[in-house]
């Protein structure tokens, strides 16, 4: 699956007065992984499949999405016990 490194700006007085927490609780039940979330330039760094880039982008509060990298992510090789010598 490919996945998203990306960077969420957040607009501070959006209409239904989002916070910072709640667009960050919003990412994160997309199915992201919230990498960190920076209070003074209202800003979420995040990383998430990147057919979610879409939903991300169209929730109120979000005023900008960059996709800082993407990258392959083979989840069925993750899943597999590491082999022991």
């Amino acid at each position: 699956m490919w996945m998203s490194n990306v960077l969420i700006m957040v607009n501070r007085n959006n209409v239904d007065h989002n916070g910072l927490a709640d667009v960050s609780a919003a990412v994160a039940d997309c199915g992201a992984r919230v990498i960190e979330v920076d209070e003074r330039n209202f800003a979420i760094e995040a990383n998430v499949a990147t057919r979610e880039l879409p939903t991300i982008t169209a929730m109120e509060g979000v005023v900008y999405v960059r996709s800082v990298f993407n990258y392959f992510c083979d989840a069925a090789a993750e899943m597999e016990e590491p082999v022991a010598a």
